[in-house]
């Protein structure tokens, strides 16, 4: 999988957002405007659809777009992650995080060359 730079558009049952993301190399980085971080890793199956874990922070106060109740103090998250071969093809990929699920449509910003 070649690096690239990729915005996704999320939506949960209590709103929407959208993120910036950085996934290549088997590394996942970004942010979203709620302020969260996410930091993960992955790995490319033969088929080319890609398995892995994903964490990120939850500031304190911060509603959800999933409609969990803001926390007090900041909260660390992890979820596993898995997207098909062509996942910023324009489909909607529904990722079932530990909080509830979250809708996401990803698209190529930008290929990495190095």
């Amino acid at each position: 999988m070649t690096k690239a730079l990729y915005v996704a558009y999320l939506t949960g049952v209590a709103g929407q957002s959208i993120g910036l993301f950085y996934i290549g190399g088997g590394v996942l980085a970004g942010v979203d405007v709620a302020t969260m971080q996410y930091s993960g890793s992955y790995t490319t199956n033969p088929d080319g659809s890609l398995e892995g874990v994903v964490e990120y922070v939850l500031p304190a106060g911060v509603s959800l777009i999933t409609g969990a109740p803001a926390g007090v103090a900041p909260t660390r998250i992890s979820t596993s992650l898995k997207f098909p071969a062509d996942f910023a093809d324009g489909r909607v990929i529904t990722i079932e995080t530990p909080l509830g699920p979250v809708n996401a449509k990803f698209e190529k910003l930008k290929d990495i060359t190095e």
